[in-house]
């Protein structure tokens, strides 16, 4: 008999990349394109190219995603978050 509670559920993962405008660099930040594996409910809609940053960035922290990796390139940068799901 086997006891899959046991065994962990693959985490959800959220890449972003995003970009500011170099000419307003008081614009906000807007995701270029966003790579999901897994869920990213309830933050999908938030995730769409052309929506702000710091939008998508609360929702998934709200959700328990944990920021990992951040890189930030100028204009261009890499947000990296896991969700790690019971």
């Amino acid at each position: 008999m086997s006891n899959c509670q046991n065994t962990p559920r693959e985490p959800d993962v959220v890449t972003i990349l995003w970009q500011r405008n170099p000419l307003r660099l008081l614009e906000p930040r807007t995701i270029v394109e966003a790579t999901i594996i897994g869920s990213a409910n309830p933050c999908r809609n938030d995730l769409d190219e052309g929506s702000r940053l710091r939008d998508a960035v609360a929702c998934l922290l709200r959700s328990g995603f944990l920021l990992v990796s951040s890189t930030d390139l100028g204009i261009f940068g890499v947000s990296v978050f896991i969700r790690q799901r019971l």
